[in-house]
């Protein structure tokens, strides 16, 4: 057993070493504030930097209003915030070229713009969400604000409490009050910046001044130093998982959180204290080297993105000089300026020092190009106005004219106005369908007349067709029966022929034909007379039917044909009958050719004394 001086020696030693150990403790809270400060800030950074290189110039008032929707309900409410803003940069503009184009309307239909307002849903729309993320943040930093100074009253009172407890050292039950303190503060959470330093000094200072005076209950206090080892430990695995995680900001965040668990929970053994600061700060600075790491490559992509970038603000440059007169070249050069917007909104963000010049080059162009193309497409309108003038005043004339019965006149008269409305070119979109179908109707109203008209008269021609029939079948019928020729019977039924009215035109030549062929057939049975006569015969008809004496002479000219058939066969033969002397079988060859040759020369003189005939008639 001790005597009091060894007690008293006992004592001052671990009095020492609890003094020893409280100020190294306060030194590891104050290194792990600077860790944990720094996480905050690097990942705050790099975080703003990702979300500001997001450019919304370009997007459409419903895009915005889309996009703006999507982040109402952020939990970040501070990155929310940023991104509202930037939408709300590219919104408003459009907002007002909209509020000046009704504003322009309402002049022109009022002559003034007395009492004139500008409502839009969507701009409503816009307004609410945007309010709501500002009100959210600021709700959100009002709470954090007052949940921190809400934390600093918690622990000043348990700062007092311990106070309290110093100095009634004889209670039994201190030091399970002082745990239970202990695990107040630990769930009690951040306090004001400002304060933070001097609250965690404080509350250290005063558990070791309590530990000081509770040598009696060292023993206690080490196995309590043992278990917030335990925790330490326990906190360094969760740590050492951190860095498989692919997302470094949420890393880096989660890391944060585990330092400020570090911080909460109270000293360890002194044996201890280096090597398990040494372990977190190893994980930790780990972690930060691969954050740090990962915003070197993020900046090289960046760096690359801003070369693609700025390749394609030389692209765009030309676009903006770009003119014609042609609607399809103005039309495919717009699809190639898309086709680059496309490439430009595929690349992602761009070092935020060049972004805005680097934006206002590119976008800048890029306007200037539809500028140009809004311009012409103005003076193009202006030309449609004029356009839509001219055909309605042929409208006018097809109005005029759709009730004449001057079928052919007419009927010549509204082709040239559709020959005519072609060549005018085309009208404002909105009148195009309405002022066409005005003139198609005219149109149609006049030719479906024309055509009942022709229906009549088709029907009339079927009757002559019926009519024209029935004499060929008659002539069919003389031939057929060898009926004495008669010439005035023929001429009788060929001018009866000729005396009817029209027949459809695609029977008109084939009817002539039939009548031509029964007349031939006619002529051609008739003994009485010799070649020349039926020649005469046939003379005398083809002289009554239109166009007749041309198929007359298409006989003069058959006959040509076949005499020099028949001459160049002679001559032929005639050759050929030199090759077959010294041959065995010569004399029946010689025969044979012979004879070919006497029928030739009978039908040649035969075809001759019919052309003289019909050159005799000719004259």
């Amino acid at each position: 057993m001790g005597t009091p001086q060894d007690e008293t020696q006992s004592n001052e030693l671990n009095e020492q070493n609890l003094t020893e150990e409280t100020t190294s403790q306060i030194e590891d809270v104050a290194d792990m504030e600077d860790v944990a400060d720094f996480g905050d800030d690097e990942a705050t950074s790099v975080e703003e930097e990702l979300q500001e290189d997001k450019d919304f110039t370009g997007f459409g008032k419903q895009e915005l209003l889309d996009e703006i929707k999507k982040i109402v309900n952020s939990s970040d409410v501070v990155k929310a915030e940023k991104i509202s803003k930037k939408i709300k940069e590219a919104f408003d503009p459009i907002v007002k070229e909209e509020e000046a184009a009704a504003k322009a309307e309402y002049l022109e239909a009022n002559g003034n713009t007395d009492g004139f307002e500008y409502h839009n849903a969507d701009i409503k729309s816009f307004n609410d969400a945007f309010y709501a993320i500002k009100n959210a943040r600021r709700q959100h930093f009002e709470q954090m604000q007052k949940m921190r100074e809400d934390n600093l009253k918690k622990k000043r009172a348990i700062i007092n409490q311990v106070k309290e407890l110093i100095e009634s050292t004889d209670d039994k039950g201190v030091m399970s009050k002082v745990k239970d303190l202990q695990k107040d503060w630990k769930a009690t959470g951040a306090v004001p910046q400002q304060y933070a330093d001097e609250i965690y000094k404080t509350y250290g200072a005063l558990l070791d001044r309590f530990y000081d005076q509770m040598s009696i209950e060292f023993e206690l206090k080490e196995l309590d130093r043992q278990h917030n080892l335990k925790a330490k430990k326990a906190l360094i695995e969760r740590a050492e998982k951190l860095l498989e995680v692919e997302n470094i900001s949420e890393a880096v965040v989660l890391l944060n959180n585990l330092h400020e668990e570090f911080r909460s929970i109270g000293p360890v053994p002194k044996d201890d204290r280096d090597s398990i600061w040494n372990a977190f700060k190893e994980i930790s600075d780990k972690i930060y080297e691969k954050k740090r790491q990962y915003a070197e490559e993020f900046k090289q992509v960046l760096d690359q993105n801003m070369k693609l970038k700025q390749a394609l603000c030389l692209k765009v440059e030309p676009f903006s000089t770009f003119d014609t007169d042609r609607i399809k070249e103005w039309n495919e050069e717009t699809k190639s300026l898309l086709a680059v917007q496309k490439e430009w909104e595929a690349i992602g963000p761009v070092p935020r020092e060049v972004a805005s010049g680097i934006n206002k080059q590119f976008w800048a162009n890029f306007k200037q190009f539809f500028a140009n193309k809004n311009k012409f497409f103005e003076v193009l309108e202006a030309q449609r106005a004029e356009n839509l003038e001219k055909k309605k005043v042929l409208v006018a004339k097809a109005e005029k004219l759709k009730e004449s019965s001057d079928w052919n006149a007419t009927a010549d008269a509204l082709i040239a106005l559709q020959k005519e409305w072609k060549s005018i070119g085309p009208v404002p979109e909105k009148f195009r369908d309405s002022v066409y179908a005005e003139f198609k109707a005219a149109c149609d109203a006049f030719f479906e007349r024309k055509r009942n008209k022709r229906n009549e008269e088709n029907k009339e021609y079927a009757e002559n067709l019926n009519k024209k029939e029935e004499i060929i079948l008659e002539l069919n019928k003389l031939t057929e029966d060898k009926t004495k020729f008669d010439q005035t019977l023929l001429d009788e039924k060929t001018e009866a022929f000729f005396a009817i009215g029209f027949v459809p035109r695609k029977e008109k030549d084939a009817i002539v034909d039939k009548f031509v062929a029964a007349v031939e057939a006619f002529v051609a049975t008739a003994e009485e007379l010799d070649e020349k006569g039926k020649l005469q015969a046939l003379a005398g008809i083809f002289n009554k039917i239109p166009s007749g004496g041309r198929k007359f002479r298409n006989q003069e000219q058959n006959i040509r044909n076949k005499i020099k058939t028949h001459e160049d066969d002679i001559a032929l033969w005639q050759n050929n009958l030199a090759f077959f002397a010294n041959s065995k079988t010569a004399d029946k060859l010689l025969s044979e050719y012979n004879e070919k040759i006497e029928a030739s020369k009978a039908e040649l003189k035969k075809l001759k004394d019919q052309l003289r005939v019909i050159q005799s008639i000719e004259d």
